[in-house]
């Protein structure tokens, strides 16, 4: 009687195959984690500004959002700096007396402007209205 069962080869490929598939499953969660990620920064940075806008108007007095973008770093008023890794590239537009920072006032204004967040084809827009102090974001194509 003869015995079948599998050949050497054939368990190399399988383990070959096994290895491959890990291998792509790895760098897909690496990825999935890299975007969860970007998405947090993201909304803390909006969260940073509303609460900002917020103080503001309760306060009775301007309040910052500040960026430090050499440092990669962001900080609304009474808040410990909050930290963003390098491959998300961000690039602040605001009024020019402001410097690297969004300025809300008491009755809900800003200096206004906008943040674009960029990390390989993956990009993010953070609208300040001036008038309205509204801050909006949106992914984009």
């Amino acid at each position: 009687m003869s015995q079948r069962g599998f050949t050497l080869l054939e368990m190399l490929v399988v383990i070959v195959l096994i290895g491959i598939a890990a291998a792509l499953l790895g760098l897909g969660v690496r990825q999935g984690l890299q975007v969860a990620q970007e998405r947090r920064v993201v909304g803390q940075m909006v969260e940073a500004l509303r609460a900002t806008r917020a103080g503001a108007i309760v306060n009775g007095q301007a309040a910052r959002t500040e960026f430090d973008l050499q440092r990669l770093t962001f900080r609304a008023p009474g808040r410990a700096p909050q930290h963003w890794q390098a491959p998300l590239q961000v690039t602040l537009h605001s009024a020019e007396q402001a410097g690297a920072a969004v300025v809300f006032y008491p009755d809900g204004s800003s200096t206004g402007g906008n943040l674009l967040l960029a990390s390989g084809a993956r990009r993010w827009r953070i609208d300040i209205g001036w008038l309205t102090g509204s801050v909006q974001f949106r992914a984009l194509p």
